[in-house]
């Protein structure tokens, strides 16, 4: 008997108790898909059958009968078992559980991943939109939306023509809005909008990401954010390393936060001592208690307890502090990019390495 049984129930039913029995079953046990109902299916256990459904919004997963398994329904091929059950529904949530797009048109990047009809508002990274194929984020031209989000609508930047014999792979074009961001041209026809590390910005020049010097029309680009960051700590404030080593490489004059102190005894300490300066001898650190057992007796301290010093020392090292995500300086920091599918971060931000289309490096010029 074949692993993948569809059943179409048009046996006769008895009552039995709460379930409906059906007395013939593909095999003595198994878990079946209903042949026209996607979220349907039917449990056999010693030959007796007994319908069941999915939780609303999920599907039946047939690939092992032996396995009682239902997933989300974009993961499941419903094709040839279209139909399912009515959709609970609720306010920003279609059926009750799911990865469903922002009902407003338009918001391309914000979808909202519900379970039992509790809909939880999420947000896509920079540059990426939410398809319904999938339900995860992806790059515009991949996501094979229809509506308001279909990549034309929603990369503003055409790729442009150039001749064959200058054509490269993957050529880059900086975004005329925007100097930390650039577009990718793949295999010279497809953009997709990419962004340059915090602190960089795009230098068309080498077609790379830059500091700001390097780009005379955008050397101010992180002036403003900057200077708001390093008002807003104050005479006690501690910035935070990542923003640190970001304004310094971006060229920025860093002002001074850490205070520093120089100790210069006074003429009547040097009078009293005949002109000559003298310090406070060192304290010696107090010595650990040495172990003593009844048996050895005294014993020094042996290579190991360095190490475990050492070890202790680092397990109580304050965590690190991450510096928020920033889309760009001038923008207001949103608090809601959470995303269940980041995209990796070499994926995102250079892109050296696409597979090139045999003769599609470029689109000629006419």
């Amino acid at each position: 008997m074949a692993s993948y049984v569809l059943v179409i129930i048009a046996l006769s039913v008895v009552s039995v108790g709460a379930q409906d029995v059906v007395s013939d079953c593909p095999i003595s046990d198994g878990y079946f898909a209903d042949s026209l109902q996607c979220d349907k299916y039917y449990e056999c256990i010693d030959n007796v059958l007994t319908e069941k459904l999915c939780p609303d919004g999920m599907a039946f997963n047939d690939l092992n009968h032996r396995v009682e398994k239902c997933d989300y329904i974009y993961q499941i091929d419903c094709v040839d078992r279209p139909e399912l059950q009515p959709a609970q529904s609720t306010e920003f949530c279609p059926r009750a559980n799911g990865y469903f797009a922002h009902p407003e048109p338009g918001r391309c990047d914000e979808f909202y991943f519900c379970a039992k009809g509790e809909g939880s508002h999420l947000t896509c990274p920079e540059s990426l939109v939410f398809s319904l194929k999938t339900g995860t984020c992806v790059w515009p031209d991949e996501a094979g939306r229809t509506d308001d989000c279909k990549s034309g609508n929603v990369v503003n930047f055409t790729c442009p023509s150039v001749p064959s014999i200058e054509a490269v792979a993957h050529p880059r074009y900086a975004d005329p809005e925007d100097c930390q961001y650039f577009y990718v041209c793949i295999n010279g026809k497809t953009p997709r909008r990419n962004g340059c590390n915090f602190g960089q910005v795009f230098n068309s020049k080498i077609a790379a990401c830059d500091t700001p010097k390097e780009v005379p029309e955008c050397s101010d680009y992180y002036f403003d954010y900057f200077t708001e960051y390093f008002a807003s700590l104050g005479d006690s404030g501690v910035p935070s390393p990542d923003i640190m080593q970001a304004a310094i490489a971006s060229g920025f004059d860093v002002p001074q936060v850490a205070k520093r102190v120089r100790v210069k005894p006074s003429s009547s300490a040097l009078a009293a001592s005949d002109g000559v300066r003298r310090r406070r001898p060192l304290v010696e650190t107090a010595e650990r208690p040495k172990i003593v057992t009844p048996i050895e007796g005294p014993k020094l301290p042996d290579a190991g307890d360095k190490v475990r010093a050492a070890g202790s020392a680092q397990e109580a090292k304050p965590a690190r502090t991450r510096r928020p995500s920033l889309r760009a300086p001038s923008r207001a920091a949103t608090t809601t990019t959470t995303t269940t599918t980041p995209a990796p971060e070499e994926d995102y931000v250079y892109y050296d390495e696409y597979p090139e289309t045999a003769g599609a490096a470029a689109t000629p010029a006419a």
